[in-house]
């Protein structure tokens, strides 16, 4: 009876955390204290281990640099079963989208071989594709504190960084990797700080200015599909808004509100970024309609901030003009607070 108290208090503790990662320790038992709230549903018929590409040692050190807190002590005496299904529900059902920063050196040209899509075997000319390479940006950083709990968890682990498409990296000045996700034009962000738009417009007619593609004609092409700039942007550069239009054709605009200082990019060797995730304020979003050439309000009212419902409106009005310009003819704006996660 007790034992079975036990195991139905582990299971419920695990499901009953909504934000965090959290490890529990005592001498060599480990278990997680977890953000979840839905069940999974991952069977094994024992401790789960995975082989892998990439060999990185995890040494002990850093298990023992989990909290030192409160135990379940009868963990180790569960089945390799329970065990297995309570490391996996420790671990989020997938990674939500990310802003990622935007920096120069993105925009590259490819001449394009008979073997690529689109290449055009009567005219070469048409084979020089400027292109911007999101696989340049840097990429996000996963935490994964799972990973350092010991062997068991461990394989649980790497088996659902691998499932969420996860790199891992090695490290010099350290004996841990770190994990890391690129950039997903389909469901990621490009952020643009106020101080970068400039050379967010700027950059890909300066780049065709210089001596490799200069006089060439070239076949401009990217794949973004979701683009955030600071609510402050609105303010300061709402004329040159619809500018973007004429390099990539976002068909999501995510406003920034109150975004927080250190919501920017840093220099760093390791080309790794902290993580920031999106979140919809109460306001509702608004969809280009392109039949009547205007934007609609999705909710049948707005309830979000009255001042940044009129600086929208506002950004809407040059926007218009520019879809309809490019004949873009789905898009749509949406309020959103930046989160580090």
């Amino acid at each position: 009876m007790v034992f079975g108290f036990w195991i139905w208090w582990g299971i419920q503790t695990f499901k009953t955390f909504k934000t965090g990662y959290h490890c529990w320790n005592r001498g060599n038992s480990w278990i997680p204290f977890v953000s979840h709230t839905e069940p999974h549903h991952h069977h094994a018929s024992a401790p789960l281990e995975i082989s892998r590409p990439h060999k990185f040692d995890f040494p002990k050190t850093m298990e023992a640099a989990a909290t030192n807190s409160s135990t379940f002590p009868l963990f180790s005496s569960l089945s390799p079963e329970l065990r297995n299904q309570i490391w996996r529900d420790a671990l989020p059902d997938k990674v939500g989208p990310a802003l990622y920063f935007y920096r120069k050196g993105c925009w590259c040209p490819r001449r394009l071989s008979k073997s690529d899509e689109g290449y055009d075997p009567e005219n070469e000319e048409l084979n020089l594709y400027f292109e911007f390479r999101h696989d340049l940006l840097d990429d996000v950083q996963i935490e994964v504190p799972l990973v350092f709990v010991n062997r068991e968890a461990r394989g649980i682990a790497l088996a659902w960084i691998h499932e969420q498409g996860i790199e891992i990296r090695p490290r010099e000045d350290r004996q841990y990797p770190v994990f890391v996700r690129p950039f997903d034009p389909m469901r990621d962000a490009l952020y643009i700080a106020l101080d970068r738009w400039d050379d967010f417009l700027c950059e890909p007619s300066d780049r065709l200015f210089q001596v490799d593609l200069f006089d060439q004609l070239v076949v401009v092409t990217t794949d973004l599909t979701r683009i955030a700039v600071p609510e402050a942007l609105l303010r300061s550069e709402v004329a040159k808004l619809d500018d973007m239009f004429a390099n990539f054709g976002p068909r999501v605009l995510f406003i920034i509100v109150d975004p927080q200082p250190d919501l920017q990019s840093a220099d760093n060797v390791m080309k790794v970024q902290r993580r920031w995730e999106f979140e919809s304020t109460q306001g509702g979003a608004f969809f280009w309609n392109n039949d009547r050439g205007g934007f609609d309000l999705g909710d049948s009212e707005y309830i979000g901030d009255e001042a940044l419902y009129r600086l929208i409106e506002e950004a809407n009005k040059g926007l218009g003009e520019g879809l309809a310009r490019y004949h873009i003819r789905s898009f749509e704006i949406r309020p959103v607070f930046a989160v580090r996660t």
